[in-house]
């Protein structure tokens, strides 16, 4: 009888650990599921961080506003700042494999005339400024006007006229050694037939509008040698970090290349390379390759 007992009372704790067991897996289970959502809820938040990033970027880059650090955190992010680094990489990736653009960074607005920087006033290195701009991932073949045209706002005439203008000057201090007088600026200006007006827009206006966007910067100094008499001021014209970016030394030489069109040789090439400071492509021959010459115009 004791025996009987005795194998009651084991199948008795046999059965009371079954339901024990079967609740600890079903709690482990649970806690999985949750760790699960809560890893696809955060996964999920990101992503649509960085998709109102990326609209917040082509909003930004329609109206070339400068896309800035700041901004991304206090429009984008909000109290999320610290996934900035994560919702950022997701961002680039998606304008990359579905819009062809990315996001990068401009140096700091240039500063420093060239009398500065022989004095030693500008070490050279490339500051990050924590603005952004986009630019695109297309390979050149397909940067051409056909594909690439210029934006129906406010219209293809005024936007294809801005474009043009702000290009040929970008070129224009580039090729004087990246820096232009008030003087010079205006000569350049009257040649072109735009001392006064660019299509339908009053000339200062448009390059108010240049610096506002950062494609020049314009730089007032004092002369210490006739301020004592008239206050009289020095103005000088550098290329700004938007017009480095999207039109720079490649575009600027495209540019020279398209105005002489089929009458560009070697010697233009070599002109190009002695003037802008870069190298020209050579066939196997040792003769100037036009085909890897860069496109004239913005690179976006």
């Amino acid at each position: 009888m004791a025996d009987i007992d005795q194998v009651e009372d084991e199948d008795s704790e046999e059965e009371s650990r079954h339901p024990r067991q079967r609740r600890s897996r079903e709690e482990s289970h649970d806690d999985n599921e949750s760790e699960d959502d809560a890893v696809d809820a955060a996964v999920s938040a990101e992503d649509q961080l960085a998709k109102k990033l990326v609209r917040y970027a082509l909003a930004c880059e329609f109206s070339r506003t400068p896309i800035r650090r700041d901004g991304i955190k206090e429009r984008v992010l909000g109290d999320q700042g610290r996934a900035f680094r994560k919702v950022f990489e997701m961002a680039q990736l998606q304008l990359r494999t579905v819009w062809g653009m990315e996001l990068q960074e401009l140096a700091v607005r240039e500063k420093f005339t060239m009398a500065e920087k022989r004095q030693g006033k500008f070490g050279g290195d490339f500051e990050a400024s924590g603005v952004f701009v986009l630019s695109t991932t297309l390979p050149a073949t397909y940067r051409t006007p056909a594909i690439i045209a210029p934006s129906k706002a406010p219209s293809i005439e005024t936007e294809a006229s801005y474009i043009g203008f702000y290009t040929m000057i970008i070129t224009i201090i580039l090729a004087s050694g990246g820096e232009l007088s008030e003087q010079k600026l205006r000569r350049h200006l009257n040649r072109l037939n735009a001392e006064a007006n660019v299509a339908s827009e009053k000339t200062e206006d448009v390059l108010k509008r240049m610096q506002a966007q950062g494609y020049v910067v314009r730089k007032v100094q004092k002369n210490a040698a006739t301020q004592a008499q008239d206050g009289s001021e020095d103005i000088t014209w550098l290329v700004g970090p938007r017009g480095l970016e999207e039109v720079g030394i490649g575009g600027a030489a495209g540019l020279v290349r398209a105005v002489y069109g089929e009458q560009a040789d070697a010697d233009l090439e070599k002109k190009i390379t002695a003037t802008f400071g870069i190298s020209s492509a050579t066939d196997g021959e040792g003769d100037v390759d036009m085909s890897q010459a860069p496109e004239a115009g913005p690179s976006y």
